[in-house]
């Protein structure tokens, strides 16, 4: 069972995401490391829905729509700083095939702690692992 199962009660394309990467983490790292930042990036995008802050109408890229919720102050430090991380591996991964187990490996446990985060501040508020 997939270590992000506990999203499926809500969002349920998060838990499937979160899964692959985990599948993918040894027999297909850049795979991984994709999955990850797509998750990620649903992430950002359902805290703008929830908050109802439309997305940009021009440039609407990830890195923008996560500025825009900084600017909202939406984001702890710690979440910036690992939806950065997560964004800037997966343009890499996409775009220069690094094939990094290791990048995909360390990269992991920050993706479930952005899950968790986002399933006590967006889902169930007294989830606990």
């Amino acid at each position: 069972m997939s270590n992000f199962a506990f999203l499926e009660s809500h969002w349920s394309d998060l838990a499937k995401l979160g899964g692959l990467a985990e599948k993918y983490v040894y027999s297909d790292p850049d795979s991984s490391i994709l999955k990850q930042g797509m998750c990620a990036e649903s992430v950002v995008q359902y805290m703008l829905a929830y908050d109802g802050i439309p997305e940009p109408d021009y440039d609407n890229t990830h890195a923008n729509r996560i500025r825009l919720l900084k600017r909202n102050d939406l984001l702890p430090r710690e979440i910036d700083n690992t939806l950065y991380i997560l964004r800037k591996d997966r343009n890499d991964a996409s775009h220069k095939a690094m094939d990094e187990q290791a990048k995909a490996l360390s990269n992991l446990p920050l993706l479930f702690e952005l899950c968790v985060w986002f399933m006590q501040t967006y889902g169930d508020y007294n989830y606990t692992r």
